[in-house]
């Protein structure tokens, strides 16, 4: 399933690495909101090493947190945790 840019859904993540925390906002396809968005918050994080933030594109949030899980991890848990966590599930 490919996307067109313009059906390109705007995920903006502000991680708390300290914390293992991300907040999400969403934008549907409003690349220009979400941009702007994104300057913000780095200007307002970008003294802050603990403070991650980035701008993703996906056809959905599903996907964001599949392709980025490490954002989206419990606090505490690896990658490789997750990985297996998920695979044991499925089985």
């Amino acid at each position: 399933m490919s996307s067109e840019p313009e059906d390109i859904q705007h995920f903006l993540v502000v991680y708390d690495v300290a914390r293992s925390l991300a907040a999400v906002e969403e934008f549907g396809t409003d690349y220009e909101n979400a941009l702007q968005a994104y300057a913000e918050r780095e200007a307002e994080h970008r003294l802050d090493t603990a403070v991650e933030v980035v701008l993703l594109g996906a056809d959905s949030l599903d996907t964001v947190k599949k392709t980025h899980s490490s954002y989206f991890l419990r606090p505490g848990e690896h990658a490789f945790a997750s990985i297996i966590r998920r695979a044991v599930l499925r089985n």
